[in-house]
């Protein structure tokens, strides 16, 4: 790492970090003061703050929360004899200051009634190679996503929860063994539609709202769709078709979208989200752990009805050209030229475009591979390789499925939603 003290404007010490700065090139003392004001949401009995530096930011912290504890996590530990020569000295031997400088030391502490307060800036700095980019760039892009929505979600949580829709325990383990397929709207769709227009019968179908449109382009009529946006965006997923089957959706997804619905709805709660966690305790509702995405919520729930192998369907990850979903999706096809990428293995051995939160949704569903009962596997040859999902032929799995025994799915869950 190359790290570069720099006069400010205001005569103060400056930084960078791999040719980034870390702090404002005018005033940097003011300009971090104004960012932890805003990051903080509420008083926190303790904070875990990424970065050092010249020690600014938990100078701020401080400041701001006199009795809290702040865990400081080093990206470098030369970031101490920076600090002490040319930064907030004092911090250092203020009894409320932790320093850290390992992830397992990171782990070890207690999440209870702690915020994480991920600078941007350092994310960027660090870079991929960095140890803890990855685990960090997770929790950044949902605080950034949670921060994003977090009003619109509260309303529609309220909205929601007034509907007279039907609680998730009732398809709790509602299968034993049975197969099913996940179907997203990542480009590879378009290669595989017609090998799930051979299957469908033989297995459960749950489709992410994105594709509804692209399988009912081809004739396909999933087993249940699952909506979790919270933007009013979403609503087009529905408009416009004759779909009437059941419909699994997030408690903080659009409630425009659920008025849309005419068909039976299911109402799901998250793990996280504190006014979920708070109806479920109240109600003896169960949670689900979502991911961050429609789809990686979509496997939870079908790891919560008991489904033992699941096939993923246009779950790419990435995209090789300029493509990034499905025809006929309602998600945007192409990519925007001023975004940078990341590049990542394909199931092809090839290198793909993706975006950080697509490798966010993947490094989940490698964690969730690696501690479930569920075989997983993937059909999309030119998307993201996932460590612990293997790749399966479309044809092969049509063989393995041939011989199942057909199953009217639909049948079996309008039982489920009409019994009392």
């Amino acid at each position: 790492m190359h790290w570069l003290v720099e006069h400010a404007k205001d005569g103060s010490y400056t930084l960078q970090l791999n040719g980034i700065y870390l702090y404002s090139k005018y005033r940097p003392k003011q300009d971090v003061e104004k960012f932890i004001e805003k990051e903080l949401t509420i008083q926190s009995k303790q904070y875990i703050l990424f970065g050092l530096g010249l020690g600014y930011h938990a100078e701020a912290l401080l400041n701001s929360n006199p009795t809290s504890t702040i865990y400081v996590v080093l990206a470098d530990k030369k970031e101490l004899d920076l600090c002490k020569s040319c930064g907030a000295t004092h911090i250092l031997t203020d009894k409320r200051i932790y320093i850290i400088s390992d992830k397992i030391h990171l782990t070890n502490i207690t999440m209870d009634e702690t915020q994480l307060i991920i600078p941007l800036q350092w994310l960027k700095a660090i870079g991929p190679n960095h140890p803890l980019f990855a685990f960090l760039e997770d929790i950044k892009i949902r605080q950034m996503s949670f921060e994003d929505n977090s009003e619109v979600m509260h309303e529609n949580f309220l909205a929601n929860v007034m509907n007279s829709n039907f609680f998730m325990q009732k398809f709790e383990g509602i299968v034993q063994r049975e197969k099913a397929i996940l179907v997203s709207a990542g480009p590879s769709l378009n290669q595989t539609i017609k090998s799930l227009k051979k299957t469908n019968g033989f297995c459960f179908v749950l489709a992410v709202g994105s594709a509804l449109k692209t399988l009912l382009k081809e004739g396909i009529v999933p087993d249940a769709v699952i909506i979790t946006d919270p933007t009013h965006l979403v609503q087009e997923q529905l408009e416009h078709t004759e779909y009437k089957g059941l419909l699994f959706y997030m408690a903080t997804a659009n409630h425009g979208m659920t008025k849309i619905h005419k068909g039976k709805k299911v109402i799901l709660f998250q793990e996280g989200y504190l006014l979920s966690e708070e109806f479920s305790a109240s109600n003896d509702v169960p949670l689900l752990e979502t991911g961050g995405s429609v789809a990686t919520t979509g496997l939870s729930l079908l790891e919560f009805m008991g489904f033992k192998i699941i096939y993923l369907f246009g779950q790419d990850l990435g995209f090789k050209n300029n493509q990034t979903h499905a025809n006929l999706s309602t998600s945007s096809n192409t990519f925007e030229t001023n975004i940078k990428f990341q590049t990542i293995l394909s199931n092809s051995g090839d290198y793909i475009n993706t975006y950080s939160n697509f490798n966010v949704f993947r490094r989940w569903f490698e964690q969730k591979a690696a501690n479930t009962s569920m075989q997983i596997f993937n059909t999309a040859w030119d998307g993201a390789k996932i460590e612990g999902i293997p790749y399966l032929r479309v044809d092969e799995l049509e063989q393995q499925l041939v011989d199942a025994p057909m199953v009217d799915y639909k049948e079996i869950l309008e039982v489920i939603v009409s019994s009392k």
